[in-house]
């Protein structure tokens, strides 16, 4: 019997990134007969927990792709897929695609279970940031939420305090906003992305939007791609698999003495910068699907 004649269902919970997201589902249509369906209410983001169950009772999903902007109402996501959906499997973890939702319960998250890779210290309270930088720290202050809707990246960072004045400026308007708190070492001119498809690991160089500069050429503001030392490669990878990412990211910066810092973690990134992404994760789609089993019987519909 022809492969065309079988079509296998993938639910996707997305509102972010969606220009990579279309060719995915573009690709996995066209050369896997895979078909991903969104489980939002066409035309809305807002997620309906009604027409998510009318879905599932249409649709034999065998896999769902979660990938979300930070917001309250994605705990109403995260409870219907646990009551509703609690067999079939995420691409990432909900618990992954939370973690992630916060800077810092990622980075604790990583010193807690992965001591061997490093990451700058973090403060969690605004009165542990507040004595640090009394003693002589520089602080850098983010907006903890992770992917904020509608507030361009730059905007996330409020700015680096060098002394208590500047730390309570920064803050002033934030006192009772989810701050993150991260001890700053140093300024550097890049910052190294990886990007990680499964087994597949992928670097590239980008500039540090820190640093204000307009003497970069065209050339200068091109990605680079980077080679990835091999054990801190293993160590990226044991991270995603102790988070139950399949599909994320990592920014780290290095220090003149050769230590990797890891400053960010995102569960399924843009990917922008990689043109070979889109193929790589339907392939990866289709792997855990077909050739590692775990597909559902049920999921396999004939059209005739």
């Amino acid at each position: 019997m022809s492969n065309k004649l079988y079509r296998i269902y993938v639910g996707a919970i997305c509102n972010r990134d969606l220009e990579i997201f279309q060719e995915i589902k573009k690709f996995c249509s066209k050369n896997y007969n895979i078909s991903i369906v969104n489980l939002f209410k066409s035309g809305s983001d807002k997620f309906n927990v009604k027409y998510f169950k009318k879905r599932l009772k249409k649709y034999p999903i065998s896999l769902i792709i979660v990938k979300l902007y930070s917001e309250a109402s994605n705990q109403i996501i995260y409870d219907a897929l646990n009551l509703y959906a609690p067999n079939i499997p995420v691409l990432n973890s909900l618990n992954s695609v939370k973690i992630c939702e916060s800077r810092k319960n990622t980075i604790q998250f990583i010193n807690q279970k992965c001591k061997k890779l490093y990451t700058p210290q973090i403060y969690p309270t605004f009165n542990e940031a507040y004595e640090a930088c009394k003693n002589g720290k520089n602080i850098i202050i983010k907006i903890d939420t992770h992917n904020v809707p509608s507030l361009p990246k730059n905007d996330r960072i409020l700015g680096i305090a060098e002394n208590l004045d500047q730390f309570e400026k920064l803050t002033a308007e934030f006192k009772n906003s989810n701050l993150f708190f991260q001890e700053y070492i140093g300024e550097f001119d890049l910052v190294y992305k990886i990007y990680v498809i499964d087994r597949w690991v992928g670097s590239i160089t980008s500039h540090n939007r820190l640093q204000e500069r307009n003497d970069l050429s065209p050339l200068d503001l091109i990605h680079m791609r980077a080679p990835v030392e091999k054990q801190f490669k293993r160590r990226v990878l044991r991270l995603g698999r102790k988070l139950g990412m399949a599909i994320f990211g990592i920014d780290y910066i290095i220090t003149n003495d050769g230590i990797r810092y890891i400053v960010d973690v995102n569960d399924f990134p843009s990917f922008r910068s990689i043109p070979e992404a889109v193929s790589l994760i339907s392939d990866y789609i289709y792997n855990i699907l077909f050739v590692r089993g775990q597909t559902y019987k049920a999921s396999v519909k004939v059209h005739g």
